[in-house]
């Protein structure tokens, strides 16, 4: 009996030393880790401020391969969202990660639940922009409250959390490595366009890589291509395009395509009445009228949800033309791409490209095809510096 008595005092004891120590410890913990990328600001923070390349950087996959990932909310910005959750029983559970708080390349807030003790766990990252290099820094604060249990865990956040926080850093700024190091931020909006399939007259062309040879070439293949819808009454349907096939470091290999279509005869037959529609209306002008109802409007197409790619439909090719040996008949990529307009000289379009090819890259997003230019500007005169273009780059 005095054997058991003494256990229950130790125990007694253990659990009141439990319970003081756990009062006096921390009811709040942080830790935070910085590391450095030779990367753009504007990059880092379009990588980290959705989750379309977080399985690329956060440690949760190297934990668990198995995780599932749920998106919902808008792509980027407050309101993303990711659920993810483990199908296997020791793998990392269940959670979400919630983006609270952007501020455009200076901070990115989560609101994170998980199965850890603790709640209001939010995870911030803040970006110091140093010039040549920005400081990613990863802070990450948890609240116990009155549980004990929490307490104590707070002890061992620096070795759980904080070598997460380490890894993911580290991940962060290898997947920054692997992306374009161009800043894309000097071109203002980047937005996603769906691009319809067009029937094109197109030549296939190769210059030297200076910008004199190339202009002559294309201007060569853009006469050709001219004579070549007049020949066939034809009409263009759109600004001409330069679409890249190889930016060799001696040559450039490229199409110079132009949309075209047949004109619509009722469009002729209307622009052929005109005259006389004038004269008719002439004559009627002092006779009275008949009030008539008016046709109700037709009913708006409905828009697309952002993000939603819209299938093209590829209209009836082109059939029957007479085109020199030179002048090809096709159709254009129809699909999702990513468009900005830029205006400047045409020699700065490789640039504007690999600017396109950055910002996929920090999107999530997988370049495909051909990248390449509407000319808004007379080709004759885009030697200018004030040459107007929209440029494209097919994504999957």
């Amino acid at each position: 009996m005095t054997r058991f008595l003494e256990l229950l005092i130790s125990i007694v004891i253990v659990i009141v030393l439990f319970v003081v120590v756990g009062v006096f410890l921390p009811s709040q913990r942080d830790v935070q880790n910085a590391m450095e990328t030779n990367h753009p600001v504007r990059q880092v923070y379009d990588t980290i401020n959705g989750f379309k390349r977080f399985g690329d950087w956060h440690p949760l996959r190297q934990h668990d391969p198995r995780v599932r990932f749920t998106l919902s909310g808008p792509p980027t910005g407050v309101g993303a969202t990711l659920d993810y959750a483990s199908t296997d029983p020791l793998g990392v559970g269940k959670g979400r990660w919630e983006l609270v708080e952007s501020e455009q390349d200076m901070r990115v807030k989560f609101n994170t639940v998980n199965e850890d003790y603790g709640t209001d766990k939010v995870n911030e990252f803040t970006l110091d922009n140093k010039g040549k290099t920005v400081e990613i820094q990863w802070k990450y604060s948890v609240d116990y409250g009155w549980n004990l249990l929490g307490r104590y865990a707070g002890l061992y956040v620096n070795r759980t959390v904080g070598d997460d926080i380490k890894r993911g850093l580290g991940n962060l700024v290898g997947l920054l490595a692997t992306m374009p190091n161009f800043d894309y931020k000097v071109l203002g909006e980047i937005v996603y366009a769906d691009l319809p399939i067009e029937n094109i007259l197109y030549i296939s062309t190769t210059a030297d890589r200076n910008i004199t040879a190339v202009d002559d070439a294309m201007s060569l293949a853009l006469t050709d291509i001219e004579a070549a819808i007049k020949a066939n009454n034809l009409e263009a349907a759109g600004a001409p395009r330069l679409i890249t096939t190889n930016f060799g470091a001696e040559k450039y290999e490229f199409d110079i395509a132009i949309p075209v279509r047949r004109p619509d005869p009722a469009a002729a037959a209307a622009d052929g009445d005109e005259s006389a529609d004038a004269d008719a209306d002439a004559d009627a002008a002092d006779a009275p009228v008949e009030p008539v109802a008016a046709a109700p409007a037709p009913a708006a197409a409905p828009a697309a949800m952002p993000g939603t790619p819209v299938v093209p439909v590829a209209p009836p090719a082109l059939t029957d033309l007479k085109l020199p040996a030179n002048v090809l008949s096709g159709q254009s990529y129809g699909g999702r791409a990513l468009m900005t307009d830029y205006t400047g000289h045409p020699a700065t379009l490789p640039l504007v490209r690999d600017m396109l090819r950055s910002f996929a890259a920090a999107h999530g997003e997988t370049v495909t095809d051909r990248a390449f230019e509407e000319y808004l500007t007379g080709m004759s005169e885009t030697a200018a510096d004030e040459a107007k273009f929209k440029v494209y780059w097919p994504i999957q």
